[in-house]
């Protein structure tokens, strides 16, 4: 809004508001002119239809009562249009004189360093908005990032801009499937997800959550949703046999934003399915977790503390088996 005042307050841009002004003061003249004609009119009926009614004989009671009939509706339609006219009359601004817009001017010079001076208070800005701003129309589109903003200036002026709003999810993210495409594509290069993310900070993407720039969980979280294993081609276990849906626990920990060890200690509960393997002297543990596993997990990680232990979240049955 600083910067839409600041703007409206440039010389160019204060001459166009202050000639749409005019125009409008023109306008309303014209509309001033069209009320008091109809008022005339109204007026004109009105001395009509008394002046019939008053020239009637009395012992003509029959078109008597007709022309008083007629007298009365005219003077309820004359005072409809009197009262219409009133309420057009008091939400009329009043016109602005020479002087007054002379001292616009001269103001206008002024107000962008009073703005940002030190000294000038957050009080004092709000009661220039207030003197320059009639109204702001805000409109969301369809839940997303992307806002319209119509201003309504003091004179008639108005000026339309778009602003960025932080949205909680991805998927309210106006180019989310975009996003996911390219995540995906960087995915198949065979680069982890701490590489997906500095490629997607330097090409400019946005997460949501008020965050500026990606980090590697929330690019392991997207892949998860799209049933895609993270990280290096090593990393993601590409050397070990994984049946389908499954994943290298750390791999999974790090798709779910979760502690390795939370999710190690969530096998032992049975609150998720896995089997051991045996590599080159290692044990490796393999986690079974298809996209809609992923949000089971990924449900209870979010849960409140202590809602696990009395709320059930069963685990689907899965084809892991140990080894």
């Amino acid at each position: 809004m600083a910067r839409l005042v600041l703007e409206a307050l440039q010389p160019a841009a204060l001459e166009i508001s202050l000639r749409v002004a005019a125009d409008l003061e023109a306008e309303r003249a014209r509309e001033h002119a069209q009320w008091r004609q109809r008022l005339e009119r109204a007026a004109y009926t009105t001395q009509r239809a008394e002046r019939q009614y008053q020239a009637v004989e009395p012992e003509n009671r029959l078109v008597a009562r007709t022309l008083e009939r007629q007298w009365e509706e005219a003077l309820a339609a004359q005072a409809i249009v009197a009262a219409d006219y009133e309420r057009f009359r008091t939400s009329a601004s009043n016109p602005l004189s020479e002087a007054e817009r002379a001292a616009i001017r001269r103001l206008a010079a002024d107000i962008p360093a009073l703005w940002e001076a030190p000294t000038t208070t957050a009080a004092e800005r709000q009661a220039i908005l207030r003197q320059l701003i009639e109204r702001v129309i805000v409109t969301v589109r369809d839940d997303t990032e992307q806002v319209s903003v119509e201003v309504h200036w003091a004179g008639g002026h108005r000026t339309a801009t778009e602003i960025i709003r932080p949205v909680a999810r991805f998927e309210q993210l106006s180019y989310y499937p975009d996003l996911l495409a390219r995540v995906v594509a960087l995915q198949g290069q065979g680069l982890s997800c701490t590489a997906i993310a500095e490629r997607l900070n330097a090409e400019g993407w946005h997460p949501p959550k008020r965050r500026d720039t990606f980090n590697a969980p929330m690019v392991a979280h997207l892949l998860a949703r799209q049933g895609l294993h993270t990280g290096s081609p090593k990393q993601r276990g590409d050397d070990l046999s994984l049946a389908p849906g499954e994943w290298p626990l750390s791999d999974l920990a790090l798709a779910l934003d979760m502690p390795a060890i939370t999710l190690f200690s969530w096998i032992g509960k049975g609150w998720a399915r896995a089997r051991q393997v045996h590599q080159a002297g290692r044990t490796r543990w393999l986690v079974w977790a298809d996209a809609q596993e992923c949000e089971r997990l990924r449900a209870r990680r979010m849960a409140p503390r202590g809602w696990a232990n009395h709320q059930r979240i069963d685990a689907p049955t899965s084809p892991c088996t140990s080894e």
